[in-house]
């Protein structure tokens, strides 16, 4: 068994590879003590240290919970989890916690929020308190801020809630570039095999079976891609808001009309965060929590539309009736 592992450096550098891993997960277990009384924090991280660290909580000015690659002071270095619960302050970003679930680490972060009473900030959102997620000034119809110059939001407001209509983002270069690498894939693509196959066998080869398929080929992945691209160019959204709750409605001319209602015990937050995915990489974006997910609006907006329709939106559910004196009446 020796002499058969001694050649292969390869097998010795998998095993060296698994011992390392293996020593990571056993020596890494973390242990946090928050110390109201002393207003201290006690931290020791496994490998990272032989003992504790003590340090005053006194600089932290919020909790945080951040997610993998949105904040390099959170990952770690090896079989990073995808959730981090952080202390922050100006200067400095202190771990807490590391977790795969999301669920989890948001109530870690919730728990430490009340016990330290400092603001939470979910993803790069707003720092508020647990208790103040979705307090918000009632909106009236006078206190509707303006909106950015230049907008295409248009909303309207009446005896049912709010009413607003976010705009499509359009062919911005981005996405016209995309549109023209599509028509480029299913339209060049066939006309270039054909010149070369004509080149190189004759015309009478063209028609055969792989060059068909080839051309298929070419012509569904530029239509899909031609599709993706138009969905998210041309697709906007309607919000209907009051103090019962949201209906959100997805709608564009190459995308099934999609309605969403939410009554308001539902909704767990209406915030202004990091929302960057795999369609649109501006960065910030409306993010709606409620207890089955997200719902992530207005990604190619600017930052003075995100922050109007965040306060609008959070104004809205805030709002609430003013109940109607009932009439009195004289017995006759």
């Amino acid at each position: 068994m020796t002499g058969f592992l001694s050649g292969d450096w390869q097998l010795w550098f998998l095993m060296l590879a698994l011992g390392v891993a293996a020593a990571h997960h056993l020596g890494s277990r973390w242990k946090v003590l928050l110390n109201l009384e002393t207003r201290t924090l006690w931290r020791r991280t496994g490998y990272r240290e032989l003992g504790g660290q003590t340090q005053p909580l006194e600089p932290f000015t919020s909790v945080a919970l951040v997610m993998r690659g949105r904040s390099p002071a959170t990952d770690g270095p090896l079989f990073e989890k995808v959730y981090s619960v952080a202390l922050k302050s100006p200067t400095t970003v202190v771990v807490l916690s590391h977790s795969d679930d999301r669920e989890e680490a948001l109530e870690l972060a919730q728990a430490v929020s009340r016990f330290l009473g400092l603001g939470l900030s979910v993803e790069g959102g707003h720092s508020r308190a647990v208790t103040a997620r979705l307090e918000e000034a009632p909106l009236t119809e006078k206190g509707i801020p303006d909106l950015p110059y230049g907008s295409d939001i248009r909303f309207t407001q009446g005896a049912r809630g709010l009413t607003v209509e976010l705009p499509p983002c359009g062919w911005q270069p981005t996405y016209a570039g995309q549109g023209a690498f599509a028509v480029l894939i299913g339209l060049g693509g066939p006309l270039f095999l054909g010149v070369q196959l004509r080149r190189a066998f004759g015309p009478q080869w063209f028609f055969s079976t792989v060059p068909l398929i080839a051309t298929a080929i070419f012509v569904s992945c530029g239509a899909l891609m031609l599709w993706r691209v138009a969905w998210v160019a041309t697709s906007g959204c309607t919000l209907n808001v009051s103090s019962r709750g949201l209906e959100l409605t997805h709608h564009g001319p190459w995308r099934r009309r999609k309605v969403l209602r939410l009554p308001a015990s539902r909704i767990q937050d209406i915030d202004l965060r990091d929302a960057r995915t795999d369609v649109s990489r501006r960065g910030r974006g409306i993010v709606i929590d409620h207890d089955q997910g997200t719902e992530l609006l207005g990604m190619d907006l600017s930052q003075e539309e995100l922050e109007w329709t965040e306060k609008v939106l959070r104004g809205a559910l805030a709002t609430r009736k003013v109940p109607v004196p009932a009439l009195r009446t004289e017995p006759s």
